[in-house]
């Protein structure tokens, strides 16, 4: 192996390296299909989401659940998926729920 191809082999290990935490366009909490259910919900439940998210993962574990009581005690009925986190479509169908 050349020096250039050792070189060109280290730069592309190293450009790879920085991807291994990138998501698939559409996944994640940054995603376009995320950015559209936050728009067409009502904006005091999505802040209030984020205000619950208290890492910022773009999900609700349980230790941050524990802070609001009513969807703590809602919690299992709202992790449709049974992931112990509620997404924000999870939290958004368990506030609808919770609707008079």
């Amino acid at each position: 192996m050349t020096t250039t191809q050792g070189l060109l082999s280290a730069a592309i290990l190293v450009a790879l390296a920085g991807c291994q935490n990138t998501l698939p366009f559409g996944d994640g909490a940054g995603s376009f299909e995320r950015a559209k259910l936050e728009g067409s919900a009502p904006p005091a439940l999505v802040a209030q989401f984020h205000q619950l998210d208290k890492n910022g993962d773009g999900v609700i574990d349980p230790s941050e659940a524990r802070s609001d009581a009513d969807l703590m005690g809602a919690f299992g009925t709202a992790d449709r998926d049974g992931d112990r986190q509620l997404s924000l479509e999870e939290f958004l169908d368990s506030q609808a729920t919770e609707s008079p």
